[in-house]
């Protein structure tokens, strides 16, 4: 059963966040056009040679701090078993950007840093702009990268021969890269932010009261360190169901539809076997996230999941779990307020 948020109060976004990668990218973008004016000069007086070491360092810096937001907005929404290539490549990307120092390497390196940064930078917060997440923003956030990143180019091509001669990777990398990721977020390795599982857990019952208050009956699990283990479900003959809970973060006044996906983990054949599907519309804005949560009922014994997706293919969060028969075992359970 999907529940709405109750309120809408301030909007919960990655404002401040996205403010300093704009900045950031600003300063990288004009820094490299002015170290290859510099370079233009072709006078390599000791004057310049310093001040294209320091622009060369201040581009390094602040393509890593670029980098490194692009990291935040990727962790904060995804789950390392399904965006791990992603990570990867942005690891890649803040080694090459330290290492590499050959000019002729260091240019190219530079812009095609750049252009990853805006790629994640218009992708993340583009569905703030149209309030709404699914495939039709990630193809319009991708069509204006493409555009974008031409435009840069043709104007960085300007500012030296040795620019200029660079032309045509530049084009290539401002056309190949959007391609690259896009190929990644149809194979659901680019989370779906700036959405982000906030809390998810399974519950013998929850329930809404006449204030509009979520309460949920759950296990006492009394184990040390309960988060490197999987929860056990330990399931009783008067349960009428099994209940996950989920709330997940975002922006005001942005739309998405939502799925929880139950599954159960087949040890015959070694696979997850998509059992139930529920369905809901995510309306954000409420800072505590959007809570929702569905039912199973006849479920069997074993491990099961719940994956929480956007647009019925893109992964937010998954919760996984095992459901036991409790004859036998001493259940305690609490209340707590969702």
């Amino acid at each position: 059963m999907p529940t709405a948020p109750l309120n809408k109060i301030d909007p919960l976004h990655l404002s401040s966040v996205a403010e300093k990668l704009i900045f950031y990218l600003g300063i990288v973008g004009i820094l490299i056009g002015v170290r290859e004016w510099v370079v233009s000069r072709n006078t390599a007086t000791v004057r310049e040679q310093k001040i294209f070491s320091l622009l060369t360092f201040a581009i390094v810096y602040f393509s890593g701090s670029s980098l490194s937001f692009v990291c935040v907005y990727a962790i904060r929404s995804a789950i390392l078993s399904v965006s791990w290539p992603l990570l990867v490549v942005l690891l890649l990307c803040v080694l090459a950007n330290e290492l590499v120092s050959s000019h002729s390497f260091r240019f190219t390196l530079d812009v095609g840093v750049f252009l990853i940064a805006l790629f994640f930078f218009i992708v993340f917060n583009m569905p703030i702009l149209l309030n709404v997440q699914n495939d039709i923003t990630f193809l319009i956030s991708t069509g204006v990268v493409i555009a974008l990143s031409l435009a840069y180019v043709y104007w960085v091509s300007r500012t030296s021969e040795s620019a200029e001669e660079e032309t045509p990777k530049l084009y290539a990398l401002s056309v190949g890269i959007p391609m690259f990721i896009g190929m990644l977020y149809f194979l659901n390795v680019i989370p779906a932010v700036p959405l982000s599982l906030a809390e998810g857990g399974v519950y013998h019952s929850v329930v809404r009261n006449a204030q509009g208050e979520f309460k949920g009956v759950k296990e006492v699990d009394t184990r040390l360190f309960t988060s490197l283990y999987t929860s056990v479900y330990n399931r009783a003959d008067t349960d009428s169901g099994v209940y996950f809970f989920s709330s997940v973060s975002a922006p005001a006044d942005l739309t998405a539809p939502l799925s929880h996906v139950w599954e159960y983990y087949n040890p015959d054949t070694k696979t997850w076997e998509e059992k139930t599907v529920i369905s809901f519309e995510l309306a954000g804005g409420r800072e505590e996230g959007y809570r929702a949560y569905s039912k199973k009922e006849n479920s069997i014994d074993g491990l099961w999941r719940v994956t929480v997706k956007v647009d019925a293919k893109r992964i937010i969060g998954r919760v996984k779990f095992y459901i036991k028969s409790a004859k036998g075992t001493e259940r305690e359970l609490v209340e707590t307020q969702l």
